[in-house]
């Protein structure tokens, strides 16, 4: 898709913003998450297969808030969820908006020696047939209707009207989507915890099991993995969404995350391209690990943790998001949130290496408030020199 001028302009803002080089104007980052339905008034059904409602999901929330870069998107496969009997782990709400996350863990933890010795052959014969059994039980015809379901819906996004729609409106509006097109970033050790043993299971194996927890994230980062050793495209933005570290203690952070890690984001970097994550949780008993990281190579959205404490640490050598807590754009009045805002710019923004926006993403219905729209319009007009 060519860049129109304005959106060209986005990019080579949001290129310095993310070098440390001081920018004409802080840009406004979008928050990513399904509550632009509830705002738009839809459920996924309505915005997902009629293109004029499409449409108005976008041009609903680009008309009220001033948005430069980011993502802005919403998700779900119904279809997908009934094929599979709702045994996802994710899937829409009873009000067709929201994404529910569930975890459903079918590795058993004396099962580790099996994953080593062959991990496809564990995963193909053991783990697919235990979390989706219609697929794998009873009737072939009736697994393969279900798997042709599955498909045509992954493809209906790619085929359909979504992409043209958006890519409209983005336009229309100089809306920037974080430039993309790099491979999915998985850690083995949130590959564990996500797919495999869960939140429980994965803890508890940490301190029962820690010998097989690393055989096992070694034989991921070597077959499951993206290394990012070959990556031809420059100036995009990997994305990934750590949900393991803020559970570790700083031993285990150094022992099962962080040499991955690094390696990753260093090859990453290498290729002239960035990290985009969310600091899920708390960060800051091993915050500093981040300047042992190429400079500039990671673009973090700062969660729980004091923003200002993050940005004394490591501001001037990562990029940084924030200056709106979500939560309370939902408890406090409006001059109080723009106090913040306005705090938080004044502190970090010089220099670059700081973008505004929210520090969870618009999941829920009430999340895209009044009060969100204005405290991210008040930064439009206060970030611009």
């Amino acid at each position: 898709m060519a860049l129109t001028e304005k959106q060209e302009l986005q990019r080579q803002n949001l290129l310095k913003a993310c070098n440390h080089i001081e920018t004409e104007y802080i840009p406004n980052v979008s928050i990513n998450g399904n509550a632009i339905l509830h705002y738009a008034g839809m459920t996924f059904k309505e915005a997902e297969y009629d293109e004029k409602n499409t449409e108005f999901v976008f041009r609903n929330l680009l008309s009220n808030m001033h948005l430069d870069v980011g993502n802005i998107t919403y998700t779900g496969v119904p279809n997908t969820y009934e094929a599979l009997d709702w045994l996802t782990e994710t899937f829409l709400c009873d009000d067709g908006m929201h994404l529910q996350h569930l975890q459903r863990p079918t590795m058993k933890a004396e099962e580790y020696p099996l994953l080593i010795n062959d991990i496809n052959k564990f995963v193909k014969d053991t783990l697919l047939p235990r979390k989706f059994p219609p697929l794998f039980e009873g009737d072939k015809e009736m697994a393969i209707k279900k798997l042709k379901i599955i498909a045509e819906e992954a493809a209906s996004r790619i085929t359909g009207h979504y992409n043209k729609v958006s890519e409209k409106v983005f336009a229309e509006f100089g809306f920037l989507p974080l430039p993309a097109g790099l491979p999915r970033f998985t850690h083995p050790a949130d590959y564990v915890f996500d797919r495999l043993r869960g939140f429980q299971g994965t803890l508890a194996d940490l301190r029962r099991y820690p010998e097989e927890f690393m055989d096992t994230i070694n034989v991921i980062y070597q077959q499951r993995s993206e290394r990012f050793e070959n990556v031809e495209l420059t100036e995009r933005f990997a994305s990934y969404m750590p949900h393991i570290p803020c559970y570790l203690n700083p031993k285990q952070y150094e022992k099962f995350f962080f040499p991955i890690y690094k390696e990753i984001v260093t090859n990453i970097s290498k290729s002239g391209n960035k990290l985009y994550k969310l600091l899920e949780g708390r960060w800051m008993p091993f915050i500093e690990s981040f300047l042992d990281l190429p400079k500039d190579s990671v673009v973090m959205v700062i969660d729980d943790d004091d923003f200002f404490k993050v940005y004394n640490a490591i501001g001037h050598h990562q990029v940084m998001i924030g200056g709106a807590k979500l939560q309370n754009t939902r408890l406090l009045p409006l001059d109080k949130n723009v106090d913040f805002a306005k705090k938080v710019i004044d502190e970090c923004a010089s220099g670059g290496g700081f973008m505004f926006g929210a520090n969870k993403n618009w999941a829920s219905r009430g999340d895209i408030s009044q009060t969100l729209i204005e405290v991210y319009n008040f930064a439009h007009e206060y970030g611009r020199k």
